[in-house]
């Protein structure tokens, strides 16, 4: 009987050990409902390494855009600048009426198709983000939701009960416009802790560590260099809140305005936890291939940005240990 009861308990050990060394079931989404990144493609490889140089967890689900072409009404000739020459105006006053009357084969013609294709499009994105509801990310024991540059107003199934999941111990990783998204959602806003307002072009920028130990820093130190990204502006962000990872010290695009400008925080959320990054907008941000047309910021920095999400990613899966308090001080 003792014999029974040990060969019973042993395996009950090796269970329970299975359970908890199971890798944590990640779910990936980079459908967008605004203004669609190139780079998202870009994304997609960059996890997927990630996912695939990783044991402790696993991208078990994607949500991919739906493959609708909705077609766009004929885009407008850009006014030319107050101090344009005559021949300048002239071009732009040709453009403007052949546009005008593009535009109006398009209402003609164009317009009834494209609201059917928005119609079509829209649909299919809500069947496609059901897996986003909390009762499926329950049933299908997700553990981390990623916005990959989502963006707009995603018609989620129910955006307070998202917000309700990670409160109550899920983990959510936003990556550049996941800020630019459900931006009118207020559960979403208050759960990332602000949302995208506007930037300026694309420049160099020199980020500052707000936690140099923190998993989400990548071991990047206390300096970090891009030569060029978008750089966003944050709004409704409250530092009392969150623990800043990287931030700048001035406005990327009017170095003479100091201040404290946020790149990347962790925070806890209830019991779960949030990681957002404003950084991945180029491709070459994600991209470790030497050859990538257009290329500006060196492998290196892509290498540095994987790690920085590697780092945000782990933690914010409560794989590796990293503070959350707030540290509104740093400057």
């Amino acid at each position: 009987m003792k014999i029974r009861y040990l060969t019973i308990g042993l395996i009950v050990a090796a269970t329970s050990l299975h359970a908890a060394e199971a890798p944590k079931r990640v779910l990936v989404c980079t459908v967008t409902a605004g203004f669609r990144h190139p780079s998202i493609p870009f994304g997609e490889e960059a996890l997927a390494d990630l996912d695939k140089a990783s044991p402790d967890f696993e991208i078990v689900e994607w949500i991919r855009q739906p493959d609708i072409n909705v077609p766009q009404p004929p885009r407008a000739p850009r006014k030319p600048a107050g101090d344009a020459s005559p021949m300048d105006n002239q071009k732009y006053n040709e453009a403007l009426a052949l546009h005008e009357k593009k535009m109006a084969a398009w209402q003609r013609e164009g317009k009834q198709e494209a609201d059917r294709k928005q119609t079509e499009l829209n649909e299919a994105m809500k069947q496609a983000l059901g897996p986003l509801s909390p009762q499926a990310l329950r049933d299908n024991r997700i553990d981390a939701v990623v916005f990959c540059n989502t963006s707009g107003p995603l018609p989620l199934p129910d955006i307070e009960g998202f917000a309700e999941w990670v409160r109550s111990g899920g983990a959510f990783i936003g990556i550049h416009a996941g800020s630019d998204t459900l931006k009118d959602a207020l559960p979403y806003t208050e759960m990332l802790c602000g949302s995208f307002e506007s930037h300026g072009p694309q420049v160099p920028a020199t980020l500052h560590a707000g936690d140099k130990d923190h998993p989400a820093n990548g071991k990047i130190g206390d300096i970090w260099t891009l030569s060029q990204e978008e750089m966003y502006l944050i709004k409704n962000h409250n530092r009392d809140l969150v623990r800043s990872i990287w931030f700048m010290r001035h406005h990327p695009n009017k170095p003479e305005e100091k201040g404290f400008y946020p790149v990347a925080w962790v925070r806890s959320f209830g019991n779960g936890r949030v990681f957002y990054t404003s950084l991945g907008h180029r491709e070459d941000m994600w991209s470790i291939d030497p050859d990538l047309p257009n290329r500006i910021n060196p492998v290196e920095t892509a290498q540095q940005f994987r790690s920085h999400l590697l780092g945000g990613m782990r933690w914010a899966l409560g794989l590796d240990p990293g503070s959350s308090d707030p540290n509104p001080q740093t400057n």
